[in-house]
């Protein structure tokens, strides 16, 4: 078992020795400079400065009413989005325990590693994984921050930060200041971040349909799918498709689009054999089922457009600005909504404590928010019980 578990070890750093090199590199710069940074509960690194402070100041002064009515509008997606977080918590419970072997509903994102039991299609490339996070991270604090000056909050710091793996950022309001303010104030002030992610979201989306879609119809037309992901275990995989192959036909069926790709795809029913036509030969699969797709064959593939003009170094700059807009996209939702999550000492669990405040008083609202943080926990433990079980097979062989 200890052999099993170090070679196991030994071949994931190998495999992601550019992230672990980093990483490396991050620590024993923390550790050089560590009299630089605040370190708190271990793993997070506050770097104390009063970086964008102006510029925030500027806009909370030029734009206050239009800032403050932002901020209202804010408290309303706020709690909608903690009422979508919970309702999707309660929801994946309930499919984890009534549908064996149900992959994670939760999929962590740490940049430039595939995480076992996380969907290929969930893999964040390393250099784009990093920037994307840190602009949602510098938005959403940019945010609080904005919302605090605008309602005479002071800000007394700004900077960058480390969260374990994860880089970030972080504003600093006055607290006592803030605790004087209106509850909406508060409210305002706790749901800015979440608002300005969504916000940040559907901007990227937008870029992506009416910019970069256009051109990327004119300068890189389709003319094919290629195998972008394929899982190991699963029936592509065990056919022997490979990532990178190019699709040219499924039964039978020329796929010069994704669209028909995806056409094709949908016609096969679970236990049905598919033939993927591709450069190296034919290969039969049988499809397999998910709960996630009823009635539908599942493969275990992801794909991605086979595009004329792939070869050229504009294609690599247009392809990495429209991933980064990809990844702003989805990962600026999703923290978004995960920011929401009534647990602890994030915007949401101050958001519901506030609430709880007022309704029940401190002394039971603490209570209250306790059990029920203990609870959310829990759940999110639960719900990530499938990967857990994949890294331990994965690195240990246990299971």
């Amino acid at each position: 078992m200890p052999f099993d578990f170090l070679s196991g070890l030994l071949q994931f750093v190998l495999r992601h020795k550019i992230v672990v090199g980093f990483y490396l590199l991050i620590a024993v710069l923390l550790f050089v400079y560590r009299k630089r940074f605040q370190f708190q509960l271990k793993f997070i690194a506050l770097y104390r400065t009063t970086w964008g402070l102006g510029l925030m100041e500027r806009i909370a002064t030029r734009y206050r009413e239009l800032v403050k009515l932002l901020g209202y509008v804010g408290i309303g997606v706020g709690f909608l989005s903690m009422f979508i977080i919970l309702f999707t918590l309660i929801q994946s419970v309930f499919t984890l325990i009534t549908v064996p072997n149900s992959p994670s509903p939760l999929s962590p994102v740490l940049p430039g590693v595939r995480i076992p039991g996380v969907p290929e299609g969930f893999f964040v490339p390393f250099v784009q994984g990093i920037i994307a996070i840190f602009i949602i991270a510098v938005v959403h604090e940019f945010s609080h921050g904005v919302v605090a000056l605008a309602h005479g909050v002071k800000v007394k710091s700004s900077g960058p930060a480390i969260i374990g793996p994860i880089f970030a950022a972080f504003v600093e309001p006055d607290e006592q200041q803030l605790k004087k303010k209106p509850d909406v104030v508060n409210y305002s002030l706790f749901a800015a971040g979440t608002f300005s992610n969504v916000v940040l979201a559907f901007v990227a989306l937008f870029l992506l349909s009416a910019v970069f879609s256009p051109v990327s119809s004119a300068f890189f037309p389709e003319q094919g799918v290629v195998l972008k992901g394929v899982e190991a275990g699963l029936p592509a995989g065990a056919a022997g498709l490979r990532q990178g192959m190019a699709v040219t036909a499924i039964n039978g069926q020329p796929i010069a689009s994704t669209n028909d790709a995806l056409n094709a795809l949908q016609l096969v029913r679970p236990n049905q054999t598919a033939v993927f036509s591709t450069g190296s030969g034919d290969f039969h699969v049988v499809a397999a089922s998910n709960s996630k797709y009823p009635g539908r064959g599942y493969f275990g593939i992801t794909i991605e457009p086979l595009l004329k003009n792939r070869d050229t170094p504009y294609f690599g700059v247009f392809s990495w600005l429209q991933g980064i807009l990809a990844l702003l996209a989805t990962l600026s939702f999703g923290i978004g909504l995960a920011n929401m999550i009534p647990i602890g000492p994030i915007d949401g669990g101050k958001m519901l404590h506030l609430a709880l405040t007022r309704i029940r008083g401190e002394q039971k609202a603490n209570k209250t928010f306790g059990r029920l943080s203990l609870l959310l926990l829990l759940v999110i433990l639960f719900l990530l019980s499938p990967i857990f079980r994949a890294i331990l097979k994965s690195v240990a062989g246990i299971f």
